[in-house]
C-alpha cells in the first residue's frame, strides 16, 4: 500500500511537472487522448508511412504518385462542408464515424494486388480521416485550456511517436517478411480501436454560435474580411506547396536512384521518429510561449534542410539527415498549424476558421503534386524540381514573417512565466 502511494505521488508530481495543475476532466481527456495516440501512432507506423513505397514498388507510374499524393488532401478540400453536418450533430459523433469508416477501408487491402486498387481504397481512406479535421480542432479548444494546450498535445503527441519509434522498424521488417496484404489489414484494426477510444473523451460542446450556422458561402468572407487571416492562407499554402513538391518525387529517389528495402526504410524512419518525439518537446513549449505563427515560421527554415539533403543523396543513408529534419518538420506543422489558426481565429468561429484553412490546404495538395509530374514529364530533372522547392519554402518563410499574431494578454504572459520551469527536459536542451 505505501509503494503504491509513493508510485502514485511521485506520477502525479511528474505529470505536474509536464502540464501543470490541471482540473480533473482535463486530466483525464489528456490520458484518454494519450492512449488513442499511440493507438494511432502504431496504426500509422504499420501502414500510412509505407504506401508510398508499397505503391511504387507494385509498378505505381511517377503519374499514379501523384494521384495518391493528391488524394491525400480530397479531405480538406471538403472539410467546410463538415461544417455542415455538424449543424445539427455533436462534432464527436461526425469526427469519430467518418474514422471509423475510413479506417476500415484499410481491411480491403488483404484483397488488393494492383497499384489502381490501392489508389482507390487510399482515396477513400484520405476523404474519411480529413474530412472532420475543424470538428477535431474545435474538440481540442473545447477539452484543454488555452494556457496549457501546448503542452498537453506536445505530451499527447509524444505517446503517438513513441508508438511510431517502435512499430515503424518492425513494420519494416514485417513488410519484408509478411508482405502489406497482411501488416495493413492488421494496422486497420488498431486505427479502429484508436478511434473508438476518442469517442470515449469527454467534451462539452455546447451549442454552435448562429454564425457558425449559416451558408457556407459565408466561409469565404473570412479571408476578405481577415486580411491577416488571408495573408497567414497564403504563407501557409506556399508553404505547403513548396514541401508538397518535393515529396511527391521522394518515392522514386528511394526506390528507383537509391533501391532502399523495406528495413532501410523502417531504420531511417526510427531515426525520424526520434527527432519526431523532440520536436513535439520543443515545439510544445515554444507555441505556449511564442505562439502558432512562430513555430511554422521556424518550421519552414528548419525545412529546407529536407529537398537539399534529397538533392545531393547518393547512398541510402545519405538520407538520414532528411529524415531528422522531417521528423522535426512534422511536429512543428502539426503543433503549429493548429495553434496558429486558433491564435489567428475568432474565437467564436474556430471551426469555421479551420474549415476554410483545411479547404485551402486540400486544394493546393491535390494541384501542387501533378504540377510535380507535369515537370518531369517536360524534362525538368528530379533535382531541378527540388531546388524549386527550396525556393518555395524560402519564400514562405518570409511570407509568415509578415503575419502578424495576436499579443499575448498580461494573464497569459503570467501563466507562460509560472510555466515555464516545468517543461520537462529543460536542463537539457539550449534555450532559444
Amino acid at each position: 500500500m505505501q509503494n503504491q502511494f509513493w508510485l502514485k505521488t511521485a506520477a502525479l508530481q511528474v505529470e505536474q511537472r509536464l502540464t501543470g495543475a490541471l482540473p480533473d476532466t482535463v486530466r483525464r481527456n489528456m490520458f484518454l487522448e494519450l492512449w488513442v495516440s499511440m493507438a494511432y501512432g502504431a496504426f500509422f507506423a504499420a501502414s500510412i508511412s509505407y504506401i508510398p513505397v508499397v505503391l511504387r514498388r507494385i509498378g505505381a507510374s511517377p503519374d499514379m504518385l501523384a494521384v495518391y499524393a493528391s488524394q491525400q488532401f480530397l479531405g480538406s478540400a471538403l472539410a467546410s462542408l463538415s461544417i455542415v453536418l455538424m449543424r445539427r450533430r455533436r462534432t464527436m459523433n461526425v469526427v469519430v464515424i467518418c474514422w471509423l469508416f475510413g479506417r476500415a477501408v484499410l481491411l480491403f487491402y488483404a484483397f488488393v494486388t494492383q497499384a489502381g486498387w490501392m489508389i482507390v481504397l487510399s482515396a477513400i481512406f484520405w476523404l474519411l480521416e480529413a474530412f472532420p479535421s475543424p470538428g477535431y480542432t474545435r474538440i481540442l479548444m473545447k477539452i484543454y485550456p488555452p494556457e496549457a494546450r501546448g503542452r498537453i498535445m506536445s505530451l499527447v503527441r509524444l505517446g503517438r511517436v513513441g508508438a511510431i519509434l517502435i512499430i515503424t522498424p518492425l513494420a519494416g521488417w514485417a513488410l519484408d517478411h509478411w508482405g502489406y496484404r497482411i501488416l495493413f489489414p492488421l494496422a486497420g484494426v488498431v486505427g479502429i480501436f484508436s478511434a473508438l477510444l476518442f469517442s470515449r473523451l469527454q467534451v462539452n460542446e455546447g451549442q454552435l454560435p448562429s454564425r457558425q450556422t449559416k451558408a457556407l458561402r459565408e466561409l469565404l468572407d473570412i479571408p476578405r474580411n481577415d486580411p491577416r487571416f488571408a495573408r497567414y492562407l497564403l504563407s501557409f499554402s506556399v508553404y505547403g506547396a513548396g514541401t508538397l513538391m518535393s515529396w511527391t518525387l521522394y518515392p522514386l529517389v528511394q526506390v528507383d536512384r537509391l533501391h532502399l528495402s523495406y528495413s532501410q526504410v523502417g531504420l531511417l524512419g526510427l531515426a525520424q521518429s526520434v527527432f519526431w518525439l523532440l520536436g513535439f518537446i520543443y515545439w510544445g513549449r515554444q507555441v505556449d510561449r511564442r505562439g502558432g505563427l512562430w513555430v511554422l515560421r521556424a518550421n519552414a527554415a528548419i525545412n529546407i534542410a529536407m529537398p537539399l539533403t534529397y538533392f545531393f543523396a547518393t547512398t541510402p543513408w545519405m538520407l538520414l539527415p532528411a529524415f531528422m529534419v522531417s521528423g522535426i518538420a512534422m511536429a512543428g506543422w502539426d503543433m503549429g498549424a493548429i495553434n496558429a489558426t486558433i491564435q489567428l481565429a475568432d474565437s467564436e468561429r474556430v471551426p469555421e476558421y479551420a474549415a476554410v484553412q483545411s479547404t485551402a490546404v486540400g486544394l493546393r495538395g491535390m494541384i501542387v503534386p501533378f504540377l510535380s509530374a507535369g515537370m518531369l514529364r517536360l524534362g525538368v530533372p528530379i533535382n531541378g524540381i527540388f531546388l524549386i522547392s527550396i525556393a518555395l519554402i524560402a519564400t514562405a518563410w518570409w511570407l509568415f514573417g509578415t503575419v502578424q499574431g495576436a499579443a499575448p494578454s498580461p494573464h497569459d504572459l503570467e501563466t507562460q512565466q509560472r510555466l515555464r520551469y516545468q517543461w520537462p527536459l529543460r536542463w537539457r536542451f539550449p534555450r532559444f
